[in-house]
């Protein structure tokens, strides 16, 4: 049934661990109980050895990098979820997908499902449907598709402030150099500096169609607009 996975939970996803060297299997860690998602997992050092933390459909779920066995699972409703998972300190911040969206905290360690005791904390404001949020200690920023920027304390998920830049949104924003960048898909790029309150540094235009997230690497920005790839630096 085409709704199997998407509308209807299903039991057959896996979390594929691959070899680097020869792309052949490693492990295959059963998922359980999920829906559909476009996450990118994020991997974090918990008492000598790799977690790898996995969000999906109805799910944010912790994996022994090394085996691929599922340590612990959180209920976190909601399928179509593309956000990427964001790790800061001791806890994991994962958005979920439609029907309920919501940034959820979690905690690293456990075993089991461990909803009731490892959620953290859950925000409904400023919630994204495309875009990573983006962890700058001490906040959990996040932009929603609309254009709205939210700061959110990222130790108990209250909300610092919230600033509408307008434009639409799907590329994520990143962190360099003490500033944050947020690429909207007109190509225009406003730089704010992380803190307790919204100050705008300046705004940058390509005047291009730009969806996708922008690279920082050894002082340039890369950018690939709907036509061209652009390298930015001093």
């Amino acid at each position: 049934q085409k709704d199997v996975g998407w509308k209807k939970p299903w039991d057959r996803a896996v979390v594929l661990g691959l070899d680097v060297a020869t792309g052949k299997p490693r492990w295959s860690g059963k998922r359980g109980s999920s829906r559909i998602a476009h996450v990118t997992p994020a991997v974090a050092r918990r008492d000598g050895r790799d977690l790898v933390v996995s969000g999906a459909g109805d799910v944010i779920q912790g994996f022994d990098a090394a085996s691929g066995e599922r340590l612990w699972s959180v209920f976190s409703q909601g399928e179509g979820v593309v956000p990427s998972i964001v790790l800061g300190g001791e806890l994991a911040y994962s958005c979920s997908g439609f029907e309920d969206p919501t940034i959820r905290a979690v905690r690293l360690d456990g075993r089991g499902d461990v909803t009731k005791t490892h959620l953290v904390w859950e925000q409904k404001k400023g919630v994204p449907s495309q875009a990573s949020p983006i962890f700058v200690a001490p906040h959990l920023y996040t932009v929603t598709d609309s254009g709205v920027v939210t700061c959110l304390d990222a130790a108990d998920g209250r909300l610092v402030w919230q600033q509408r830049m307008g434009g639409s949104f799907s590329a994520s924003p990143v962190f360099a150099d003490g500033r944050i960048y947020f690429l909207s898909e007109a190509g225009e790029t406003t730089v704010i500096r992380p803190g307790d309150h919204y100050e705008e540094l300046a705004k940058n235009a390509l005047g291009e169609k730009c969806q996708a997230s922008m690279a920082v690497s050894q002082g340039q920005f890369l950018i690939r607009s709907e036509h061209r790839l652009y390298c930015i630096g001093h």
